[in-house]
């Protein structure tokens, strides 16, 4: 049996990281294209350190990664001739940065602007169309270096750093449910022992950690709590789930895209959603629903359909889903037992009428 487990080949992480900029691109080359989030730009500029031993060019980028928006960045990063790719912004700018630079075969920086998902570390982008509607994922290559700047993380929204934590709650429970059906991981062999200590720990540090880091980026601070549940949602989150492999929670997030009104949630927010209703597909210990749904709603994440904005009595969207979820196996083949669309819809009504008792009024 082959094992397999996939990092970054460098992590950087803490208070006014940004500032090394410049030291890391200098570790590749002098000339660096930056990919930067719109919305973001100005913010990123004004951290960047190290400029002064380096030549960079910016591009803002807004949207989605889609195939005619990937073109267009592989054309624009081949014109400038950069020895180094750069990726600053969220999940949308960090994806396709990462897959313009594996086509132009250039050493890529992940500068995540937000702690809203894992995909900073991971060697996959996510293909969508113009619609938001996941179309499947591009194999590219991990990232030379993640840079991740707390200070930063911390003065975005924490609906944001929610998300993250929604997406990285995910990663233990769909690594066991890999471990039990032998699931193959996200480069096609095994999980090995270090993928799942580091998924294990990525929970615990979650759970024991993430309402306090809450509150404290609520408050904009960078404190050692948010520190902590950074590294997990960003690195242990990333390394876990593609070195174990992904299941139902995932599986029923790529469902939801199908639905139009759920393009204006988060990721995180509907994996978390995922993994909720993952604990109705087979019998799960009452402790075990009562405390993620409990962590769920104590941090912010949706316990119930209509805070993904989804009707819970609409029978034919939620099979829509379903039927999304089950397509060619996908995901939902790598749970230990088989599954019907049915199983995912009375899943989902299931988890939106335990989830009731834990709406904060």
């Amino acid at each position: 049996m082959i094992r397999s487990s996939v990092f970054p080949r460098r992590y950087v992480q803490g208070r006014s990281a940004l500032g090394l900029f410049g030291q890391e691109v200098a570790r590749y080359g002098k000339t660096v294209f930056c990919l930067v989030d719109a919305v973001a730009e100005q913010q990123v500029k004004a951290r960047l350190g190290g400029l002064e031993s380096i030549e960079a060019s910016f591009l803002p980028f807004t949207g989605h990664c889609t195939r005619a928006r990937l073109d267009e960045i592989v054309s624009a990063m081949r014109a400038s001739g950069a020895e180094v790719i750069a990726g600053f912004g969220g999940g949308a700018t960090v994806d396709i940065a990462r897959a313009a630079a594996y086509e132009i075969n250039r050493p890529y920086i992940c500068a995540p602007t937000i702690a809203a998902s894992d995909a900073p570390c991971s060697g996959i982008s996510i293909l969508y169309d113009d619609a938001g509607v996941m179309l499947g994922r591009i194999n590219t290559r991990n990232p030379d270096v993640v840079l991740v700047d707390t200070a930063m993380i911390a003065e975005a929204p924490v609906r944001f750093f929610v998300a993250g934590i929604g997406d990285g709650l995910a990663t233990w429970y769909e690594a066991e449910s890999c471990r039990q059906s032998f699931a193959r991981n996200v480069p096609g062999e095994r999980g090995g022992l270090l993928a799942q200590a580091t998924a294990t720990l990525c929970r615990d540090v979650i759970l024991s950690r993430g309402r306090q880091a809450t509150k404290d980026v609520a408050a904009r601070l960078a404190t050692p709590d948010v520190d902590a549940v950074v590294e997990a949602s960003v690195l242990m989150s990333g390394v876990g789930f593609e070195s174990c492999g992904v299941a139902a929670a995932h599986a029923i997030h790529n469902g939801l895209t199908e639905i139009p009104e759920t393009k204006k949630y988060l990721h995180g927010e509907k994996v978390a959603y995922g993994l909720l209703a993952s604990l109705f597909l087979s019998a799960k210990p009452d402790d075990l629903r009562q405390e993620l749904f409990a962590f769920c709603a104590d941090v912010g994440l949706p316990v119930q359909l209509a805070q993904i904005g989804i009707d819970p009595n609409d029978d034919s969207g939620l099979m829509r889903v379903a039927e999304k979820v089950v397509q060619n196996g996908g995901n939902i083949a790598n749970e230990p037992f088989d599954i019907e669309p049915i199983d995912i819809v009375v899943a989902m009504k299931a988890a939106d009428n335990y989830g009731k008792a834990f709406v904060k009024c």
